[in-house]
């Protein structure tokens, strides 16, 4: 084998990993960037996390069997941290991305503000994500019935703030 055959092989695998990775970056970042808005209530935070998780998942590119399904862990992970940090207990939302209608975004965070973390996160990622509750039990780290619980408390919750 030719010595110059090992960079060529080099520079074609790392071409690769670069298409796979911008394709999803391309296909899942605005859903992401929605995902992590709905958990967190700012745009600018929610730009961060998914920022964040983008570059854990070009870490780890080449150990991922399922990326998107690390993405959206990471994204939610993100949100979690972030929540935790900032210790928001009851704020007004603030302005929605762009590309949503903000009559609509306002009042549905204003619905979720009232949710714990877990709680919103459940909600969110079961509803608006549409995961099914063995996805939320896996990207939240808990079982299936803690999922099934916390979103039949939230849904009761929230059932409570829309009949006010």
């Amino acid at each position: 084998m030719r010595q110059d055959a090992a960079p060529a092989v080099a520079v074609r695998e790392v071409t690769e990993v670069a298409d796979g990775f911008d394709a999803l970056f391309a296909r899942e970042r605005r859903p992401m960037v929605r995902l992590a808005f709905l958990l967190v209530g700012s745009e600018a935070v929610a730009e961060e996390v998914v920022q964040d998780a983008f570059a854990r998942v070009f870490e780890r590119w080449g150990r991922l069997d399922r990326p998107g399904a690390y993405l959206r862990q990471c994204v939610v992970n993100g949100a979690r941290s972030q929540l935790r940090r900032r210790r928001l207990e009851r704020r007004i939302p603030p302005a929605p991305p762009s590309d949503v209608p903000a009559d609509d975004s306002a009042d549905l965070l204003a619905v979720l503000a009232v949710l714990t973390p877990k709680r919103r996160a459940a909600v969110v990622l079961r509803y608006y994500e549409q995961l099914s509750q063995e996805e939320v039990a896996q990207v939240l780290g808990i079982r299936v019935g803690t999922v099934k619980s916390m979103l039949h408390r939230a849904l009761a919750d929230l059932r409570e703030v829309v009949e006010r």
